[in-house]
């Protein structure tokens, strides 16, 4: 093989390379939620498909195209068992419930809501909203991320 040629083939290698690690840089986005559980949650989003997210008094907002996908509150155990009590006293759907997970639909004023509520950290419980159809939700959720953070 000439010279020229394994410059060639070097220098498209190493652009590659570039362009596969500069994309690896931005496909993850991290923030640290502090709830009033006391705990320190760090949520890691996969930005890839134009998502971001951002924290706006207590609530992480979950966004694709600038478009809101998902609304997260952190809550207590003692928050979700009175939110789960009070799935009952409403019109619902439960698409999947374990003991400690739970994922429900109901109807409200602009149509159709999804909710997710499950364990994040100790003592804080992930609770989400959504007007996206369950698939469609689950896959939000599977792009989200959430370890407690022990600072």
């Amino acid at each position: 093989m000439n010279i020229r040629l394994k410059l060639v083939l070097s220098a498209a290698a190493l652009a590659a390379g570039c362009v596969l690690l500069a994309g690896c840089g931005l496909t993850d986005e991290k923030i640290t939620m502090k709830p009033e559980t006391g705990e320190s949650i760090q949520v890691t989003l996969d930005r890839g498909d134009d998502f971001s997210m951002e924290a706006s008094s207590g609530v992480l907002l979950v966004y694709q195209k600038k478009k809101v996908m998902m609304r997260c509150a952190f809550i207590s155990r003692e928050q979700e068992q009175a939110q789960r009590a009070s799935i009952i006293t409403m019109p619902f759907e439960i698409h999947k419930e374990e003991e400690n997970y739970i994922s429900y639909s109901m109807a409200g004023p602009d149509g159709m809501v999804n909710y997710y509520m499950y364990p994040v950290g100790k003592k804080t419980w992930l609770y989400a909203a959504t007007h996206l159809p369950p698939e469609a939700a689950e896959k939000v959720l599977s792009r989200i991320h959430f370890k407690e953070d022990h600072e």
